[in-house]
Parts: C-alpha cells; structure tokens; sequence
C-alpha cells in the first residue's frame, strides 16, 4: 500500500487501516522533499485523515457520555 496512492475518502476505511494509512503517510512525509508538489498534497491528504480521526473520536465520546 502507498499512501499517495490511496482514496480521499478516509469514511471509507476502518480504524486499522485509517491509522496504518496515516503511519505509511507520515513516513512518506519524511521522504518527501517539504518544497514539492507531493509534499503538499500529501499533507493535504494527512489533514483530511486527521479530520475524519477527529470525528470518530467525537462521535465515540459522544456515545460514551
């Protein structure tokens, strides 16, 4: 799997591969040159998945209380 070449749509993925997309992203990141053009898409892509583990974990706080 690469992450650059994985869908947007992180609703789609479950938690396990959510989390392993993002490990293989960020290590991608660490590759990637910050001024190029992958670099910025990739950490578009990141922001996206931080924003989709932001509201699973609102939704199950959410449920908790």
């Amino acid at each position: 799997m690469n992450a650059s070449d994985q869908p947007a749509d992180f609703t789609r993925f479950d938690d396990t591969a959510l989390l392993a997309w993002r490990a293989e992203a960020r290590a991608e990141l660490e590759r990637l040159p910050p001024s190029s053009l992958g670099y910025a898409r990739m950490t578009e892509l990141y922001d996206e998945s931080t924003c989709e583990v932001n509201e699973r974990a609102r939704r199950a706080w959410s449920r908790a209380n």
